[in-house]
């Protein structure tokens, strides 16, 4: 992802558009081009401007979020959904969302739903003939600073404690997120668990043995509970 995504905040409380627009200012390919607090004149804007995400409140008057999404004009507008209402899940997602983020929302949870926006970089032929697009770009929080990394480039990830230590050519970027976290950033059929304190990323794996795969040249364990699925994914990936 090289350009800005540009992107619009939409929710009658002030209070609410401040945190939105604090977590965006710390997101350097985020370009906020306009707040709204009246979700017709958020309409209004869409329809004539390009916009590429939509921070969405539900619960507004005259028009609701769920309303305006399905107005928007536009298929390459992706949603995300801001709500104090858990409630509305299951029908944002049918319209589809991005994703749905519930009040208070915490920068962590915000920064994962955000990651999973993607433009199309790479297109490569699916499983049944039809040209899919692939991103390999993620965005990983580490101290203060919010690194893009490419997922080709990572070889190995590590749990340790409270942070995840991604070995990426060589070097090492620590992050304070969960596998669970994760896992739902990354490509599911080019990384894979095979022990509660690592995650591999397949094409890199060397060597397989009974015990332990080989990245790198280092050694790194396969926990019991995970052979099964692990051995499935590769034989799988080697059909």
């Amino acid at each position: 992802m090289t350009n800005l995504v540009r992107c619009i905040i939409v929710d009658d409380e002030h209070g609410a558009i401040e945190v939105l627009k604090k977590y965006v200012s710390k997101v350097s390919w985020l370009q906020l081009d306009a707040t709204f607090t009246d979700p017709l004149e958020a309409l209004n804007h869409l329809s004539q401007n390009s916009v590429d995400l939509v921070f969405m409140d539900i619960n507004m008057p005259d028009l609701s979020g769920l309303q305006l999404s399905r107005l928007i004009p536009t298929d390459n507008t992706s949603v995300i959904f801001c709500t104090a209402y858990s409630q509305h899940a299951v029908e944002s997602y049918e319209i589809p969302a991005l994703d749905y983020l519930l009040k208070p929302i915490p920068f962590d949870r915000f920064l994962a739903a955000v990651n999973k926006f993607s433009k199309p970089e790479t297109e490569t032929p699916s499983h049944d003939g039809e040209t899919g697009k692939i991103n390999h770009k993620i965005f990983i929080k580490s101290g203060s600073q919010i690194h893009q990394v490419d997922t080709r480039k990572i070889s190995l990830i590590q749990k340790d404690g409270h942070y995840i230590i991604f070995k990426i050519d060589g070097k090492e970027l620590l992050s304070r997120m969960t596998f669970a976290q994760l896992l739902e950033l990354l490509p599911g059929d080019e990384f894979i668990q095979i022990h509660r304190s690592y995650l591999v990323a397949i094409p890199r794996i060397e060597v397989i043995h009974k015990q332990f795969v080989q990245i790198d040249g280092k050694e790194i364990p396969i926990g019991d509970s995970y052979k099964q699925a692990f051995f499935e994914q590769v034989n799988f990936i080697g059909n």
